[in-house]
């Protein structure tokens, strides 16, 4: 794949970004840089390096979730009322990104996470699948569903992977965090 650059969200043209999926491509458009700007969530970018035009993007913030996430999580953090994580909001390529840029992406978030991680304390990072075709996407890379039917979002499945997972697989496949 030609050279990727995923940075901060700036002053990227995003008005043609199209994913094909209405409320990422509106995310994006209308909110991103706002949502990014006021450090509610924290907005990446991927782009071919030396132009500023936006292949695709994710966010980042933090949440909890009550317990129930998974027997190994509630054994951590059971004496406590939420478990902490990093939360992926969205994740869209436009349609007309290389392939491959999605994994590209995912490896970027994971980094970003576990980098956190070294610094705050945080268990997973966490999703919601849009639909049953994503939620195969996110199983492949590990990601569980959660063990609790009330964590749902608006009929989205809460989905996890634990930050110990990934760092191990990291080390597995010779991947370094930057």
């Amino acid at each position: 794949m030609e050279e990727i650059v995923i940075e901060p969200l700036g002053d990227h043209p995003r008005g043609a970004f199209c994913c094909d999926l209405k409320p990422i491509d509106n995310f994006f458009r209308i909110n991103a840089l706002k949502s990014h700007k006021s450090y509610a969530q924290r907005v990446f970018v991927a782009c071919r390096a030396g132009s500023p035009t936006p292949l695709g993007f994710y966010a980042l913030t933090t949440m909890t979730f009550k317990p129930g996430m998974s027997d190994e999580a509630d054994k951590k953090f059971g004496r406590f009322a939420a478990i902490p994580t990093i939360y992926l909001t969205m994740i869209g390529r436009d349609r007309n990104a290389p392939k491959g840029l999605g994994l590209t992406m995912m490896l970027n978030a994971f980094e970003r996470a576990l980098s956190v991680r070294e610094n705050v304390g945080v268990y997973a990072m966490t999703l919601h699948a849009f639909n049953a075709r994503v939620q195969e996407i996110y199983e492949a890379f590990g990601f569980k569903t959660f063990t609790e039917a009330d964590q749902d979002q608006e009929g989205y499945k809460a989905m996890y992977i634990p930050l110990s997972a990934v760092a191990a697989t990291f080390a597995e496949t010779s991947i370094v965090p930057q």
